[in-house]
């Protein structure tokens, strides 16, 4: 049987945290019609989500022996996809639908 690397498992929750989260803030936006509130729905859920990703990919990678580098290197690229992501998410969500 074939398993995933920890960077790999790692990438593949970073995934499914923008999924869920994007899910979640665009169906508070449709509910509530306010872009705003589905953005710090959105922030909040994916803030704490992505904390814990992180530490449970540092304590992964300590148990599975991964240097400090690629360690360093992988939570330094999830870093910045995250803020790429809370950047479009603002910009699409923040955006008012104009009437014509």
């Amino acid at each position: 049987m074939q398993t995933l690397p920890i960077d790999g498992l790692f990438y593949i929750g970073l995934g499914t945290i923008f999924i869920v989260t994007a899910l979640l803030g665009f169906g508070i936006k449709q509910l509530t019609k306010q872009g705003m509130t589905g953005f710090f729905v959105l922030l909040a859920t994916s803030l704490g989500l992505f904390f814990w990703l992180l530490l449970w990919f540092q304590e992964a990678t300590r148990a599975s022996f991964m240097g400090t580098i690629p360690w360093v290197f992988n939570s330094f690229l999830g870093t910045v996809l995250y803020l790429i992501f809370i950047g479009i998410s603002y910009l699409i969500l923040s955006r008012e639908r104009r009437h014509t």
